[in-house]
């Protein structure tokens, strides 16, 4: 896959993913709020925390791709401040439920779920799987977002199957008159909501912990012709150049003679970072590192002088 494809197809599952869970959200908060069921709000909960942890990875984490030329500053700040503020009403929301189902389960003002509530709830548990079963598909060859999808989704499964379980158990108590049994929907209420505060947490210590300052990528070309310029080099495996705030940074990856000692290696990479920082004067820190070429076919590199080969064909 090209570069161009994997970031249009990034941009892509990050919006249906988060249209997909703002649309669950809206979906399972109303009926949770019109009926009064703490399990199905606390699920709500649960994809309103999905819908912050999207946020938060596309613009609050430091592991986080950088961030384009066609990215406006406007938009940056506004999603950092998007990337604080929800993971904080979240958390706010998910502890008034569970303090609420607390409260219900001590003071016994329980009741019994309605039907509808059930009904949304196995829907929305089946469109999430449908869902997660399409990107999962669609994402095989992305090994990352494989391994952040399928931690994602076994906690979202977890979450799903716990209020399912405390609907049904209470409403299996109200047909056989076991009001033990009403206790199992604020208890999945309230379980969903630890699960709910321990992500938000999760993400707030991230954003805190991780932030940094937003980088934006740099056209290399003029950089990777004066590397391949110095003397000794005989590939630039990688290379990427980043706007800071205090001025460009250009991360280097290149290979050399693997006969070359580990001072004269050293001492090509110095001859990089101030050639870098001496013909561009906007270059203020260089990292490179240097791995020595292998190949199991002939080469010549500039290290080596042009000298004049014998024949080797037989006379």
């Amino acid at each position: 896959m090209t570069t161009d494809y994997m970031e249009k197809m990034n941009r892509s599952r990050f919006w249906t993913s988060m249209l997909g869970n703002m649309g669950l959200t809206i979906l399972k908060g109303s009926v949770g709020y019109i009926s009064g069921n703490k399990a199905l709000l606390s699920d709500a909960m649960y994809s309103a925390g999905e819908v912050s942890t999207l946020i938060t990875h596309r613009f609050g984490n430091a592991d986080k791709e950088p961030i384009t030329e066609s990215s406006t500053s406007r938009t940056v700040r506004f999603g950092g401040f998007l990337a604080l503020i929800i993971p904080l009403l979240v958390i706010l929301g998910a502890m008034q439920i569970a303090f609420s189902s607390i409260y219900v389960m001590v003071a016994g003002d329980l009741e019994p779920p309605q039907l509808m509530v059930l009904i949304i709830a196995f829907i929305a548990f089946v469109a999430r799987e449908i869902w997660f079963q399409y990107e999962w598909r669609r994402s095989y060859k992305d090994k990352q977002a494989i391994h952040m999808m399928g931690r994602n989704h076994r906690l979202a499964l977890y979450s799903s199957i716990i209020v399912l379980a405390g609907i049904t158990l209470a409403m299996i108590g109200k047909e056989m008159d076991y009001s033990l049994l009403l206790y199992s929907e604020p208890v999945a209420a309230l379980i969903t909501s630890g699960i709910v505060i321990w992500k938000g947490y999760e993400l707030l210590a991230s954003y805190f912990l991780g932030h940094k300052d937003k980088e934006i990528r740099q056209d290399t070309y003029d950089y990777m012709e004066t590397v391949q310029r110095v003397h000794g080099i005989v590939t630039v495996e990688q290379i990427n150049a980043y706007e800071r705030t205090s001025g460009i940074y250009v991360d280097v990856r290149v290979t050399v003679n693997p006969r070359m000692s580990v001072a004269e290696a050293q001492e090509t990479s110095e001859r990089v970072k101030v050639l870098l920082t001496g013909r561009f004067e906007q270059v203020t820190e260089v990292s490179i590192e240097v791995l020595p070429y292998l190949s199991e076919y002939p080469y010549k590199s500039n290290y080596e002088l042009a000298e004049r080969e014998s024949t080797t064909l037989l006379q």
